[in-house]
């Protein structure tokens, strides 16, 4: 009697593991881990003409930060954005994002500066078939100064590059950086 307990036990408990087993957890996409941001705005009439901003996050985005602008752009100019993400010396655009940029989506938003941004035809394709915002050229138009604002948005509910800026609903943010005082001058 006692070895039939011990089997029917045994018996049940098998199958109680093995039925819980079978649900295997959905895999979870955690936000990317992002200390360094740099975006390098190189005229494309002149090389040695360059807008660097830079964003430093030691502990991540959520953390405390500096951001350091280099340069101003020229009035008329047309500029080559290239982007940077790194956590501490791991490239976090070409390691994680790029290669996920079905879940990621970068949206630009300036205020009271003149400049035009456009995402570019060989940009790569993100979240919902939009351009990830990785290639982008931007205009400078008249003097002026303001904020250039990057945001990364993380599993993006709906995503919209009609109006070049980006447009997007849903999902959690990478990143959301303004960088304050950016000047296009003569």
């Amino acid at each position: 009697m006692k070895t039939i307990k011990l089997l029917s036990i045994l018996f049940i408990s098998t199958m109680l593991f093995t039925a819980c087993s079978d649900d295997d957890p959905v895999p979870v996409l955690e936000e990317e881990m992002i200390t360094n941001v740099k975006l390098t705005f190189t005229n494309a009439a002149d090389a040695a003409d360059k807008v660097e901003l830079i964003n430093v996050a030691p502990n991540g985005q959520d953390g405390t930060f500096t951001n350091t602008i280099n340069g101003d752009f020229k009035t008329g100019a047309t500029y080559a954005l290239s982007l940077e993400l790194l956590n501490g010396d791991e490239d976090v655009l070409t390691e994680d994002i790029i290669p996920e940029a079905a879940e990621h989506f970068f949206k630009f938003k300036v205020n009271e500066i003149n400049l035009t941004m456009t995402r570019d035809n060989d940009d790569t394709d993100g979240a919902g078939g939009s351009k990830l915002g990785v290639k982008t050229t931007w205009v400078a138009g008249a003097v002026s100064s303001g904020n250039v604002s990057i945001s990364l948005i993380h599993e993006p509910t709906s995503t919209n590059d009609s109006d070049e800026w980006g447009v997007v609903e849903g999902g959690s943010e990478d990143l959301n950086i303004t960088f304050i005082g950016v000047k296009v001058v003569q």
